[in-house]
């Protein structure tokens, strides 16, 4: 293999997300990244200290491409703003499923920007559930009962456990329909 002249960290993150998008989280290693790019690999250490570092990297790459998403899709405080929120969670998993396992993985050491983005994230969340006028305590169940939802449709579309020839996004829709229903009930 020949030196890449000229090689940076952007274009090191760039490769290693497609990997993890096209080949999954697993998949990465310093020597496959290096492989990629056609060079050996103690010159990814010129870039990162470690694979840590790479997937902690990715990780913050990923949370703030999802939160981006996540913001964008909300044009306002109303069951209409949970479903655009989630169909847009789910959209960013199936576009980038690579980086939708990094926001997750527990393989990682997640940095101080993560948590910041993260938090974020969460209060997004609530800002969108603010109609609703739950108690903060409530809001935490809710937000988990909400992730548990899109994370378990997400999860079985990627393994193909949809088999029944019904749009998925509808049945992301009934669930949440009924999801929110019981949430309005908890202020009568």
């Amino acid at each position: 293999m020949s030196p890449r002249i000229g090689l940076n960290f952007n274009e090191l993150l760039k490769t290693a997300i497609q990997i993890v998008d096209d080949e999954g989280w697993d998949v990465l290693t310093i020597s496959y990244l290096a492989k990629k790019l056609t060079i050996q690999p103690p010159s990814i250490y010129n870039h990162v200290k470690n694979l840590d570092e790479l997937k902690n990297s990715i990780a913050l790459y990923g949370i703030q491409q999802l939160y981006e998403e996540l913001h964008s899709s909300i044009n306002d405080q109303s069951k209409e703003g949970i479903f655009s929120l989630a169909l847009a969670y789910i959209h960013f998993a199936r576009k980038h499923p690579g980086l939708y396992q990094s926001t997750l993985s527990s393989t990682h050491t997640v940095g101080d920007q993560y948590t910041v983005v993260a938090t974020q994230i969460l209060e997004l969340i609530f800002e969108v559930l603010k109609p609703y006028d739950v108690n903060e305590i409530d809001q935490i169940h809710i937000v988990r009962g909400l992730r548990s939802i899109l994370h378990g449709f997400v999860s079985l579309e990627d393994r193909g456990g949809f088999g029944i020839n019904i749009p998925i996004d509808e049945s992301i829709r009934f669930v949440l329909e009924h999801y929110m229903k019981n949430i309005e009930s908890l202020n009568k």
